[in-house]
């Protein structure tokens, strides 16, 4: 496997999913840690406690730390799902077959509609065993960093979580029956690239959650939701072909969409909600903040204008596009949540 069949396998576009919830947890857990009163530190290996480091540093590894699994595991699941589709066949064809509907769907249709996903590496002819090689490294580098993790936190229950993780990424098309072909896997994104990934960093830097950690674990949940169902919806002809039973196949195209963008709509009503909140409570709140402020303006605008640009792709099926557009959200969503979080 060569270096660009590494990178592509790694599917870079998609990454913001793991960048954004880490972010968001991030910005609830240094509220909780502000908001707490002082206390001594104590050392997590002698006492399941606080860290021995100062909060400042402490913070930053943690949520490095965190930032580092989330990316590895992703990335990870992303060369299990290539593997996996691989060998069973699923990625047989894939783009002949699109184009193939595409045509027939519309002999006229413009450039942008005729947009080719992106090549499998087992489909594409590099051996499964490298394919899977490289998925081992990265979920074992991911596995270095939640031990990190649990090391300077002390919760050791972590590494039930992270067992739950690596777990998840297989099954999703691994294994003699997935639940990626079942119908499953989008409530699986919505956990694990949701609540997962958001509560179990606000939880490593602060050990608590609060409602705010919540609302901005079901916000980017969403979003990973979003962009799956766009994915699904790209490949529906393909992967009813081959016998997989997401979302898409058995609502239809059409339901599928109306879901899809119901589903980005909730973002942005949500985004416009705190920039509405925030700016009818100004002083009132309880860190109020000119940078935050703007922070979260500039990200709910982002927002909106990202959610909108993705719905209409989704709308007209460009979903190579929209699936651009949902990465950029994902991460407005992360830095709305960033300024306004912090200023309640």
């Amino acid at each position: 496997m060569t270096i660009d069949q590494y990178i592509s396998g790694m599917r870079l576009r998609t990454l913001a999913l793991s960048v954004a919830p880490v972010w968001i947890g991030t910005a609830a857990g240094v509220g909780v840690v502000r908001d707490r009163p002082a206390h001594s530190p104590r050392c997590a290996i002698l006492h399941g406690g606080a860290s021995c480091v100062p909060d400042t540093v402490r913070v930053v590894a943690v949520a490095v730390l965190c930032l580092l699994v989330a990316m590895l595991l992703q990335i990870a699941a992303n060369f299990v799902n290539d593997y996996s589709d691989g060998i069973r066949g699923t990625d047989a064809h894939r783009a002949a077959r699109a184009i193939a509907a595409r045509l027939d769907d519309d002999l006229d249709a413009p450039a942008d509609r005729m947009e080719v996903p992106p090549a499998r590496l087992v489909a594409s002819g590099i051996p499964p065993k490298h394919v899977l090689a490289a998925a081992l490294v990265n979920a074992a580098l991911a596995c270095v960093c939640g031990v990190a993790v649990i090391v300077i936190t002390g919760c050791w229950w972590f590494a039930i979580v992270g067992v739950l993780c690596l777990a998840a990424g297989w099954y999703y098309v691994g294994g003699r029956h997935p639940y990626g072909y079942m119908g499953f896997g989008e409530i699986a994104v919505f956990v694990f690239f949701g609540l997962v990934a958001t509560l179990g960093t606000t939880y490593a830097i602060a050990g608590a959650l609060d409602a705010a950690a919540w609302v901005g674990a079901a916000a980017i949940g969403l979003v990973a939701v979003s962009v799956l169902c766009v994915n699904n919806l790209r490949d529906l002809e393909t992967d009813r072909a081959a016998g997989k039973r997401t979302w898409a196949v058995r609502m239809g195209r059409t339901c599928g969409t109306v879901c899809t963008i119901a589903s980005i709509a909730l973002v942005m009503l949500g985004a416009a909600a705190a920039w509405t909140a925030t700016s009818m409570l100004g002083e009132q709140l309880a860190h109020p903040s000119v940078l935050h402020a703007f922070l979260g303006i500039l990200g709910a605008v982002c927002a909106l204008l990202t959610g909108w640009f993705a719905s209409l792709d989704i709308a007209k099926r460009n979903y190579m596009r929209a699936m651009r557009s949902l990465g950029l959200l994902a991460l407005a969503t992360a830095l709305t949540f960033n300024g306004f979080a912090l200023m309640i």
